[in-house]
């Protein structure tokens, strides 16, 4: 007579019972992950997207800085500057003459348009760049910041200790020019603050929660 030995604890099979519970969590499992996929998605899009405004600050905040810090005012240029269309420079428009960072120019002067275009919600900040010198590069266009909610220029000076939408003189550069930008997303991009250092502009930092230039002696 053959006698049939239990099977040991670890090596029993599956009841119905448990059977039936694995079938279900995994049915809920792979519920889950197609519900999840969407989710996930839309993670990976907006994590792009930021990506790409991070670029685009990044860009942005470059040129701007180097273009600033460069310029001159037009009373600089003294005689040379007989025949110069007067430059612009409020909310929407800010234009300079100055050096192009290196690899983006010939050398001499160049008149840098900066300026807001398109309608509230969908803005862009286009850039055209001219040569003053017969030699110097041909006029080209473009974009600096694109498809944002909201763009402006304001100018500080130091001597009132307040910003404005509106920079008139033309003996001198403003202290600070700053760009604001409010993507589509409603959130505000750090502010692009820079300084004219060769056209008579002050070495400070700007306080943005006082709301002050710190520097030279404050």
């Amino acid at each position: 007579m053959t006698a049939h030995l239990p099977y040991p604890a670890d090596q029993r099979g599956m009841t119905l019972v448990e059977a039936l519970v694995v079938l279900a969590l995994l049915g809920l499992l792979a519920l889950a992950g197609v519900e999840l996929l969407p989710m996930m998605s839309r993670m990976s899009d907006r994590s792009g997207g930021l990506q790409r405004g991070t670029a685009a600050l990044t860009r942005a905040h470059d040129f701007i800085h180097a273009a600033v810090q460069s310029a001159l005012p037009v009373a600089a240029l003294g005689r040379a500057a007989t025949g110069l269309a007067p430059l612009v420079a409020d909310a929407t428009n800010l234009e300079l003459l100055t050096a192009l960072p290196p690899g983006l120019g010939r050398g001499g002067l160049y008149r840098v348009t900066m300026r807001v275009q398109g309608p509230p919600d969908h803005q862009e900040l286009h850039l055209r760049v001219a040569g003053l010198r017969p030699d110097a590069l041909a006029t080209t266009d473009g974009v600096l910041v694109a498809d944002v909610s909201r763009i402006a220029w304001s100018y500080f000076d130091r001597q009132q200790g307040s910003w404005s939408d509106r920079w008139t003189r033309a003996d001198v550069l403003p202290d600070l020019v700053r760009l604001d930008v409010k993507a589509t997303s409603g959130d505000w991009w750090p502010p692009m603050i820079a300084a004219p250092i060769r056209g008579g502009g002050i070495f400070c930092e700007f306080d943005t929660i006082a709301n002050v230039c710190r520097g030279g002696g404050q």
